[in-house]
C-alpha cells in the first residue's frame, strides 16, 4: 500500500513538473481577435500592463495605466492568476512589457480577447495589481451630468430582453429595496399569492438590512441588481462609476451568499451608452428595464391609484400578445396593498407569472 502511494506521489510530482516546465518555456504573447469596427464605441483599452518581480521569489507586482477608472477582480485558478479588467479592454494596442527576472518563470496571456482578462502561469505565490488612470470627474458645479441626458430610452432598448420571453407572459420586478418598513409586508403578500419575483436591490440597502435581502433569498425570489448608490448624480457623471457600483453590488450579493442574478436595471430607467452596454455585456450582465408600471416611487399616493394605473396600461396591451415587464417599488406600504389586485387584474387580462429568465 505504502508502495502505491509513493508510486502516486511520483506521478503527481512528474505532471505538476511537465505542466510548469511547458508554462514556463510558452511564448509570452497576447492571441487576439478583437476589432474595435463595433457599434458600441468608443472602447477604452487599458494603455499599458507592466510586470515586475515581488519582494518575495514567487511574488509579481502588475501596473496597470487605463484612461478610464476601471476596477480589476482577481481570482486564483488552477495553476493560473487571472486579472479581469472589465472596463479597460486589453488589445493589441496595449503595451505589455514582463520584466526579464520573470521570464521565462511567468508567461502571460489572455483568456478572452473581449473580457480585459489577464492571465498569469503558473500562479505566483503573491500578486499586488497596481491601476493607475487619466480620467478626471468633472466638475459638479459646472456640469449636472442629467441636465443633458435623454430621458427618454430608446424602444429597441426596452424590448430586446422581451422578444425570447414567452408570449402572455407576466415578470413582476421590485426595485429599490431592501426596506423594513415595507419589504416584510410585499414578502407576505407575495407568498400568499404564490408568484415569482425579482427584486432589484441597492447594494447600499443591502449593506444596512443584511438580514431582510437575506429574507428575500430565503423565500426563493430572485435577486438582482439596481447599482450601490442609485445616486442619479453620481452613477450617470460617467460609465466607469456605474460599472464600478454594479461590481461593487454584485460582489457584496455575493459576499451574503445571495446568489445574485447577471441581471442590471438602471435607476431611474435612463438609456446607458453604447460603451457601458458593452462593458456590461463582457463583464455577462443582461440589462433589463420593463414596460408597464405602478408608478409607486413616490410618497402620498393611495393603492387605488396603483391599480388604476395598471388597468389602464392593460388596455394598451389588449391587442398585443408581448410579454410584461412589470416594475413596482420596495418602498411604500401601499404597494404590498396594491399588489393582489394588481395581480389579478394581470392575470384576468390572460398573462401568466413567470420567474425572470436569469
Amino acid at each position: 500500500m505504502a508502495r502505491i502511494q509513493v508510486l502516486i506521489g511520483c506521478l503527481c510530482a512528474a505532471l505538476v513538473g511537465v505542466f510548469y516546465y511547458y508554462a514556463a518555456h510558452a511564448s509570452p504573447l497576447f492571441e487576439l481577435s478583437l476589432t474595435t469596427t463595433s457599434l458600441f464605441s468608443p472602447v477604452q483599452t487599458v494603455t499599458s500592463v507592466r510586470v515586475e518581480p515581488g519582494a518575495g521569489p514567487q511574488d509579481v507586482v502588475v501596473y496597470l495605466q487605463a484612461p478610464s477608472v476601471a476596477w480589476v477582480q482577481e481570482h486564483r485558478l488552477p495553476g493560473h492568476y487571472l486579472i479581469d479588467i472589465p472596463f479597460g479592454l486589453i488589445t493589441e494596442q496595449t503595451q505589455v512589457t514582463l520584466s526579464p527576472e520573470l521570464y521565462p518563470r511567468v508567461t502571460l496571456g489572455n483568456m478572452d480577447a473581449k473580457s480585459g482578462r489577464l492571465l498569469l502561469t503558473p500562479s505566483p505565490v503573491h500578486v499586488e495589481v497596481f491601476l493607475q488612470h487619466d480620467w478626471q470627474s468633472p466638475d459638479p458645479s459646472r456640469l449636472d451630468p442629467l441636465e443633458n441626458l435623454v430621458l427618454q430610452v430608446p424602444s429597441q432598448e426596452v424590448l430586446a430582453p422581451l422578444v425570447e420571453l414567452p408570449k402572455r407572459s407576466a415578470y413582476l420586478t421590485i426595485d429599490d429595496g431592501p426596506w423594513p418598513g415595507s419589504t416584510p409586508a410585499i414578502l407576505a403578500a407575495l407568498e400568499e399569492l404564490d408568484i415569482p419575483a425579482t427584486f432589484f436591490l441597492i447594494g447600499a440597502h443591502v449593506d444596512a438590512y443584511p438580514q431582510l435581502a437575506e429574507a428575500i433569498a430565503a423565500h426563493s425570489f430572485q435577486i438582482a441588481n439596481h447599482t450601490y448608490t442609485h445616486d442619479y448624480h453620481r452613477l450617470y457623471s460617467s460609465d466607469e462609476f456605474f460599472f464600478s457600483e454594479v461590481a461593487q453590488t454584485q460582489a457584496r450579493f455575493q459576499q451574503l451568499g445571495l446568489r445574485p442574478g447577471p441581471i442590471v436595471r438602471p435607476p431611474g430607467g435612463f438609456p446607458l451608452s453604447e460603451a457601458l452596454r458593452l462593458s456590461l455585456a463582457q463583464a455577462g450582465y443582461r440589462v433589463i428595464y420593463w414596460n408597464m408600471s405602478a408608478e409607486d416611487a413616490y410618497a402620498n399616493q393611495t393603492s387605488e391609484q396603483l391599480v388604476k394605473r395598471i388597468q389602464a396600461q392593460l388596455q394598451k396591451f389588449s391587442g398585443s400578445d408581448q410579454p410584461l415587464i412589470i416594475l413596482l417599488h420596495d418602498r411604500w406600504p401601499y404597494t404590498a396593498e396594491a399588489l393582489p389586485e394588481i395581480v389579478h387584474l394581470i392575470r384576468e387580462a390572460g398573462y401568466q407569472f413567470q420567474p425572470l429568465p436569469i
